[in-house]
């Protein structure tokens, strides 16, 4: 793909590391950089050399500082009710690929709305979470009013929303909003590994396991208990489970195939 605010690369076991690459912005996000999170998600979604994505940004300072705020001063009511943003961040949530934000540095407003439409947020040690827009006279437009309070709860999505509170990165692993903390070292190369965890597991199983977990959030419990009945039915005729099945019963590495 070609990329101008992001930079692309794909190694051979699968796994593909999209950085956002515009450092002497802090990576903040203008309507290209929305049109690129689109875009390359619904092509990782059916891309088969597309295992795993790793979201991280360039530079040491930030993960995604936020939105552009030179785009955003001279944005009318109107160019809001497109919703491009809340469109590409759904992108995200929807990949069939499980998506890991390796979040560096500041995660404001649009970047911490990058994160938590991601599957997992590692954190470097100076990863600090914040959405701000209450200041400005906003309010989170890409997913942050409803994607942080299923994370953390409403009370403290309040706190984060209203008041315009950090998170530190110690604190976000306290309270569940990210996985865990490293050195920023360190940050990559554990994405990395969590990344290999998910390879090896069945890509059908983790296709369907992504969606039955989100659809829970939108449904009662006994229909999320009839889908998950359904979504297991549908995976014990596929040739991963017998796949894995066999390979557990024959002590021996799964070659899943994706069927």
């Amino acid at each position: 793909m070609e990329l101008k605010n992001f930079k692309l690369e794909i190694d051979p076991q699968g796994v593909a590391v999209l950085t956002a690459n515009r450092p002497e912005k802090r990576n903040a996000m203008n309507d290209l950089s929305w049109r690129e999170v689109n875009e390359f998600f619904t092509w990782a979604d059916t891309a088969p050399e597309v295992k795993v994505v790793i979201l991280t940004g360039a530079g040491d300072k930030a993960f995604i500082a936020g939105a552009d705020i030179g785009s955003l001063a001279v944005k009318k009511s109107t160019d809001c009710l497109g919703g491009a943003a809340q469109k590409a961040l759904d992108k995200i949530e929807s990949c069939a690929k499980p998506v890991i934000a390796a979040v560096n540095g500041y995660a404001f407003g649009g970047g911490c709305e990058v994160a938590i439409a991601c599957d997992f947020r590692v954190v470097s040690e100076n990863a600090v979470f914040a959405l701000p827009e209450t200041g400005l006279g906003i309010l989170p437009g890409a997913g942050g009013t409803q994607r942080l309070a299923r994370l953390v709860g409403l009370g403290r999505a309040k706190d984060v929303i209203l008041l315009g509170r950090k998170i530190g990165a110690q604190e976000a692993v306290q309270i569940g909003l990210a996985t865990k903390c490293v050195p920023q070292a360190e940050l990559l190369a554990e994405a990395g590994k969590m990344a290999s965890k998910l390879i090896a597991k069945g890509p059908v199983a983790l296709r369907i396991a992504k969606r039955v977990v989100q659809a829970s959030l939108s449904a009662s419990q006994d229909v999320g208990m009839l889908t998950e009945m359904l979504a297991l039915s549908v995976l014990c005729s596929t040739e991963d489970k017998a796949e894995g099945v066999g390979a557990f019963l024959e002590k021996r590495t799964p070659a899943y195939q994706g069927k």
